[in-house]
């Protein structure tokens, strides 16, 4: 089914949304990576601070910039300090504000540049699309895993042949990189964006049992939405490398233990 597998997908982005953040954490320290993210920063704590404001929550410190401190370890302060009221329901509200908000800066960022970008990426190839249902055994389950692989070489090759030149191409891919790792809870509990997560492909799959052309909806954005998991796990695996690169050289060096 479509809708389960959708609320599938979006918990595998909000997973290796946190994982590539954590591992590029390591590398620098927070506070820049903040500022290198600064779009995507600047939506999901606008949305995170308005869900705390309207269930009664309590504001101690919103700071939409990051600061200056933080050390490579991952200690920077979080950029707001925020309790949604309602005790479970507050954060939960927060988390799913935050999401929504990142999701529709995408949705438009789609619409105005990215229509040209998502079609060079999915091309001619039929197997460069998420599956639209969950895997029923194990040979399904091993060709989804096939899938990722096929993912990784598409956007890899979708990324030598995009015009870089062409301004709207750049600024679409850096501005979707941003909102799609803000996404995840990166300085906040993520418990209440878990739930919230649940929350939206509840609503999802509701809707999809009332409308019937909502799954047409759905098809139609599937491909931004292998885009942008295929992305996200493009920058994990170079993260992954690269970071293993760098640790092979300080070891080869003697500068590590």
């Amino acid at each position: 089914m479509i809708y389960a597998a959708l609320a599938l997908w979006l918990f595998l982005i909000l997973f290796a949304a946190v994982g590539v953040y954590r591992l590029w954490a390591r590398m620098i320290r927070p506070a820049w990576l903040d500022w290198a993210l600064l779009p995507g920063t600047v939506v999901s704590e606008m949305a995170y601070i308005f869900g705390c404001l309207i269930t009664g929550g309590e504001i101690r410190r919103a700071k939409i910039l990051p600061g200056k401190g933080g050390s490579k370890a991952g200690g920077a302060q979080p950029p707001t300090e925020a309790t949604g009221g309602l005790k479970v329901i507050g954060p939960i509200v927060a988390s799913l504000l935050a999401i929504l908000a990142c999701v529709g800066a995408i949705l438009l960022l789609h619409k105005l540049l990215g229509q040209p970008i998502i079609e060079k990426f999915i091309g001619i190839w039929p197997q460069a699309r998420l599956p639209q249902e969950l895997p029923r055994s194990i040979e399904s389950f091993w060709d989804q895993m096939e899938t990722q692989v096929r993912l990784l070489r598409r956007m890899s090759q979708t990324c030598g042949e995009l015009d870089w030149l062409d301004w709207r191409v750049p600024l679409f891919v850096y501005l979707t990189a941003c909102l799609s790792i803000r996404i995840a809870p990166v300085s906040r509990p993520i418990r209440p964006t878990l739930a919230a997560a649940v929350v939206i492909a509840a609503i999802i799959a509701l809707i999809g049992l009332i409308s019937s052309s909502f799954r047409g909806l759905i098809s139609d954005v599937w491909p931004l939405l292998t885009y942008l998991w295929a992305s996200l796990l493009f920058l994990l695996v170079a993260t992954l490398l690269l970071n293993g690169l760098v640790h092979l050289v300080r070891v080869l060096l003697g500068k590590t233990k």
